[in-house]
């Protein structure tokens, strides 16, 4: 029994040394951990110290923390208001419900991103005056987002929102997180008042507003002398708190504003559809009647050419029919004058006759010398031939009588030659009287 008892002690006796052993380690861990921290990349630590000295480690590795107390910040915050599970971010929040400027309500979704200081001071100043990053995201981070947010609705209507003022929206929200919330004022604002019912208005324009004026009111931003905008104070400046990046993706309308915008837009498409065939028709109609201006300028331009070509064709055939005449009464009055040169011609020739003939009847009665009686007659018959020969070189003859032959050359010579021919003639009528000269006529 004494050797069991032995052992058995012995045993209890290890035991106790490796309780004590195992309990003398995890109290060195524990205060090794308890003297010696790490720090994270992307936080910043505010330290406390046992004695309530307060450091700020911003570098990422070991610190020498010695029973101190950490408290740890992200330099990044990010407010996530998708209203999404599963993002990463340092707060997650619902979608934020949002009024706008006609009483409509949506449901704003986005993201907003801060950066902490990593001064001494401005640390100590959040550490102080929130205690912790859980403090500092629920009672200014999440606070500024959802204030200006809804800020950035009250400014305008949601068919304003709907119809191109989503990106004002979201640049308003941005603003008001950087520079503070704007400051709002009231104005109302009235619409141009018809022409046909501006003299009814007139007497009532006296200085009081009346029930039938077209007015509506408007949240515009207030301005102060200069024209800056006027701003809440900016609690992120306060602390140093920079805005990385900040913005409203989308907004969800509620199910009575969707209804009302889907039956604007059906509205729209509808009006959209009726102008497109007005200005369908009114194109057809144009169209339309510029081809019937095309069809009547074809052919008054028809008419016009035929009437054209009827005046040029008659006046062709004016001119050529006065050609005619003037040619006619050309070829008349040339006949006209020949004749009357011939007629002229024949009565020189006759003249001449009468004068050969007295002449020799005289001779014949006074018995003249033949001598002297030839030297008269055939003075007298060269006058009648210089004569008759001065007029047939100006006459004209017609027809003309052309003797000889070839090609033109020796014509002179055979117009003289019938000249000569008729001199014979004459010669040889004078011969044959040559022989009376002398001789009396028996009674």
């Amino acid at each position: 029994m004494t050797g069991l008892d032995n052992s058995s002690g012995f045993l209890k006796k290890m035991l106790v040394k490796l309780s004590v052993l195992l309990v003398a380690v995890l109290a060195v861990i524990f205060l090794f951990f308890q003297v010696i921290d790490s720090n994270d990349a992307d936080s910043s630590i505010v330290l406390q110290s046992i004695t309530g000295n307060l450091s700020v480690i911003t570098k990422p590795g070991p610190y020498f923390r010695f029973f101190g107390k950490p408290h740890i910040y992200k330099k990044v915050i990010a407010v996530n208001f998708t209203g999404e599970s599963g993002v990463a971010a340092s707060s997650r929040l619902e979608r934020i419900k949002v009024r706008f400027l006609d009483t409509s309500i949506g449901e704003a979704k986005g993201v907003a991103r801060f950066r902490l200081p990593l001064t001494e001071k401005d640390m100590f100043s959040i550490h102080r005056e929130f205690g912790g990053q859980d403090s500092l995201i629920s009672n200014l981070l999440n606070r500024t987002v959802i204030e200006a947010a809804k800020a950035s609705a009250r400014t305008m209507s949601v068919e304003e929102h709907y119809s191109g003022g989503a990106g004002q929206m979201s640049l308003d929200f941005d603003d008001q997180i950087r520079n503070g919330i704007f400051v709002v004022e009231q104005v109302t604002e009235y619409l141009p008042v018809p022409r046909e019912t501006q003299e009814l208005r007139d007497s009532d324009l006296d200085g009081r507003e009346t029930l039938d004026r077209r007015q509506r009111v408007l949240v515009v931003k207030k301005k102060d002398a200069k024209g800056d905008f006027v701003r809440t104070k900016n609690n992120l400046a306060e602390y140093s708190i920079t805005v990385i990046s900040a913005s409203i993706e989308e907004v969800d309308y509620e199910k009575r504003v969707d209804e009302r915008l889907t039956a604007q837009k059906r509205a729209a498409a509808d009006e959209a559809l009726a102008r497109q065939n007005l200005k369908k028709a009114q194109q057809e109609a144009k169209t339309a009647k510029a081809l019937g201006e095309k069809a009547i300028a074809e052919a008054r331009a028809k008419s016009d050419r035929e009437k054209i070509q009827a005046e040029i064709k008659a006046q062709k055939e004016a001119a050529v029919a006065v050609i005619n005449a003037k040619r006619e009464l050309e070829v008349a009055r040339q006949r006209k004058l020949k004749q009357t040169e011939i007629l002229e011609l024949q009565k020189k020739e006759a003249d001449g006759l009468e004068v050969m003939a007295a002449a020799r009847a005289k001779a014949a009665e006074n018995a003249l010398d033949p001598q002297l009686v030839f030297e008269k007659k055939l003075q007298a018959w060269k006058d009648v031939e210089m004569t008759k020969y001065q007029y047939m070189s100006q006459a004209r003859l017609v027809p003309v009588v052309q003797m000889g032959q070839g090609n033109g050359v020796g014509s002179g010579e055979n117009a003289m030659t019938m000249l000569e021919l008729l001199g014979v003639k004459a010669a040889m009528d004078l011969g044959m009287q040559f022989e009376d000269i002398g001789k009396k006529k028996l009674p």
